[in-house]
């Protein structure tokens, strides 16, 4: 009889610490709301913000699906090799956002406002180095307009922050 009740503790106790792996597992997979990429400061428009850095195509597919939350002022930016054309949708991003696609040299040529779940897709009118995805409305509230700069400080490899800004 002790036997078997220390045989059913350990089970459960077991039985415990998976399905807290589990969860965790998934939580970094699906994501929870948190910050899961690196970050780096910018300003856009003179505001000071830091944001997550979306530089790998995985990164660039997943960007902020699944997320339930985002700060005021949090936000991600994709960052390409070269400038291109650049196409955004909504598919499994459950917060509405606002996108900016960015020149090279930091100026917003176009500011789109992006529906949760939609699959419209959202097109730079130009080509075009980074997009900056941020909470709906943060740049309507913060007067940032197309024609403003961001800066954005150089990255030379995926791990050294060059902070020359351009």
């Amino acid at each position: 009889m002790e036997m078997n009740r220390r045989y059913g503790y350990f089970s459960f106790v077991i039985l415990f610490i998976c399905m807290v792996l589990i969860y965790a597992g998934i939580r970094e997979i699906w994501g929870d709301g948190q910050k899961r990429n690196k970050v780096m400061p910018i300003s856009v428009a003179g505001i000071a913000l830091e944001v997550e850095l979306a530089t790998t195509p995985e990164d660039q597919i997943l960007g902020l699906m699944y997320r339930d939350h985002l700060g005021d002022n949090e936000g991600m930016l994709f960052i390409f090799p070269t400038e291109k054309e650049l196409s955004f949708w909504m598919k499994d991003t459950h917060i509405p956002l606002s996108l900016a696609f960015i020149k090279e040299d930091g100026r917003i040529i176009q500011i789109e406002s992006m529906k949760p779940y939609s699959l419209d897709t959202h097109v730079s009118r130009e080509k075009v180095k980074y997009a900056l995805e941020m909470k709906e409305g943060w740049f309507t509230m913060h007067k940032v307009k197309e024609g403003d700069r961001v800066k954005i400080p150089r990255i030379t490899d995926d791990k050294n922050i060059n902070v020359n800004e351009r």
